[in-house]
């Protein structure tokens, strides 16, 4: 449990690197990033976009993460 956060971030901060190649080799399109409805694109996000959002998240977990295991050394 103690550094979950920071595992958690660290994956994150390499999914945010390697967005692309991973959904090369998974199969997967960047249409994946947005709603569908009939075969309508009712709003997309850029991939850029996503992976901003996951480096983000990434970097504030690793934080919380790194707060966490300082406090506990200093138990």
């Amino acid at each position: 449990m103690n550094n979950s956060y920071v595992i958690w971030g660290t994956v994150l901060l390499i999914l945010s690197l390697f967005l692309n190649p991973l959904l090369a080799i998974v199969g997967l399109d960047e249409s994946l990033f947005g709603l569908h409805l009939q075969g309508e694109t009712l709003f997309s996000l850029s991939p850029f976009l996503v992976r901003i959002i996951l480096a983000v998240i990434g970097i504030i977990m690793l934080i919380i993460g790194g707060m966490q295991v300082a406090k506990q050394k200093n138990k």
